[in-house]
């Protein structure tokens, strides 16, 4: 499995991905027949703009085809340091590939990221409700901080959305080692093994 930066060919396999991940998870949460006019033409419009207008950082997880994404950059909440919190946009995997290490592969990518621009802390936005979402964030150190909002889609459809926030500390320690390739590609970092820190709970 190969993490990578997307490229404007990605924008339909990261809308199918989108789309199905939104019909598998919001199912209950947002009302069906939202869900059944999701669109993945529209949405890979949508998401060729983002890529060719350089719309923060978006990864891909690949493997035969793309599995999941991710995309994180500056945030635009008022109340927060703009320019020393960061915020994680999306992050999504193909409800198949569910439970096979994809997801926390994207936000080890998205947080090198985040470390390397010097961030202090990180945000997100999570539907109120979606557990599964919740207890994963959770499981890699995010915690509610307390903020809440209505989120309004372009059809008028509101979405009740909960902030969670963590620190961008030092997460994996990097060390050169010899790798077959396949191994190389999965971490994303060419000959190296990347090893969880403690730090990655906080």
């Amino acid at each position: 499995m190969l993490i990578r930066r997307a490229e404007l060919k990605d924008a339909t396999g990261i809308a199918q991905v989108q789309v199905a991940a939104w019909r598998s998870a919001y199912r209950g949460l947002l009302p069906d027949d939202v869900l059944e006019r999701l669109s993945i033409a529209d949405s890979a419009r949508r998401w060729q703009g983002r890529i060719a207008q350089h719309w923060g950082h978006i990864f891909v997880a690949e493997r035969e085809g793309i599995v999941g994404f991710a995309a994180c950059g500056e945030n635009s909440d008022e109340d927060v340091d703009q320019e020393k919190v960061a915020e994680l946009y999306v992050i999504y995997v193909h409800p198949a590939e569910w439970r096979k290490g994809h997801g926390r592969a994207l936000w080890q990518e998205a947080l090198r990221c985040l470390q390397k621009e010097g961030f202090e802390h990180v945000i997100l936005w999570v539907l109120r409700g979606n557990e599964r979402a919740i207890s994963f964030y959770e499981r890699l150190g995010f915690a509610a901080d307390g903020a809440s909002r209505i989120k309004r889609r372009s059809d008028g459809t509101e979405m009740p959305v909960v902030r969670y926030r963590r620190r961008v500390a030092p997460a994996y320690i990097i060390k050169e080692t010899a790798l077959d390739g396949d191994h190389a590609n999965y971490v994303g970092h060419g000959k190296y093994v990347i090893e969880d820190s403690p730090l990655l709970k906080r």
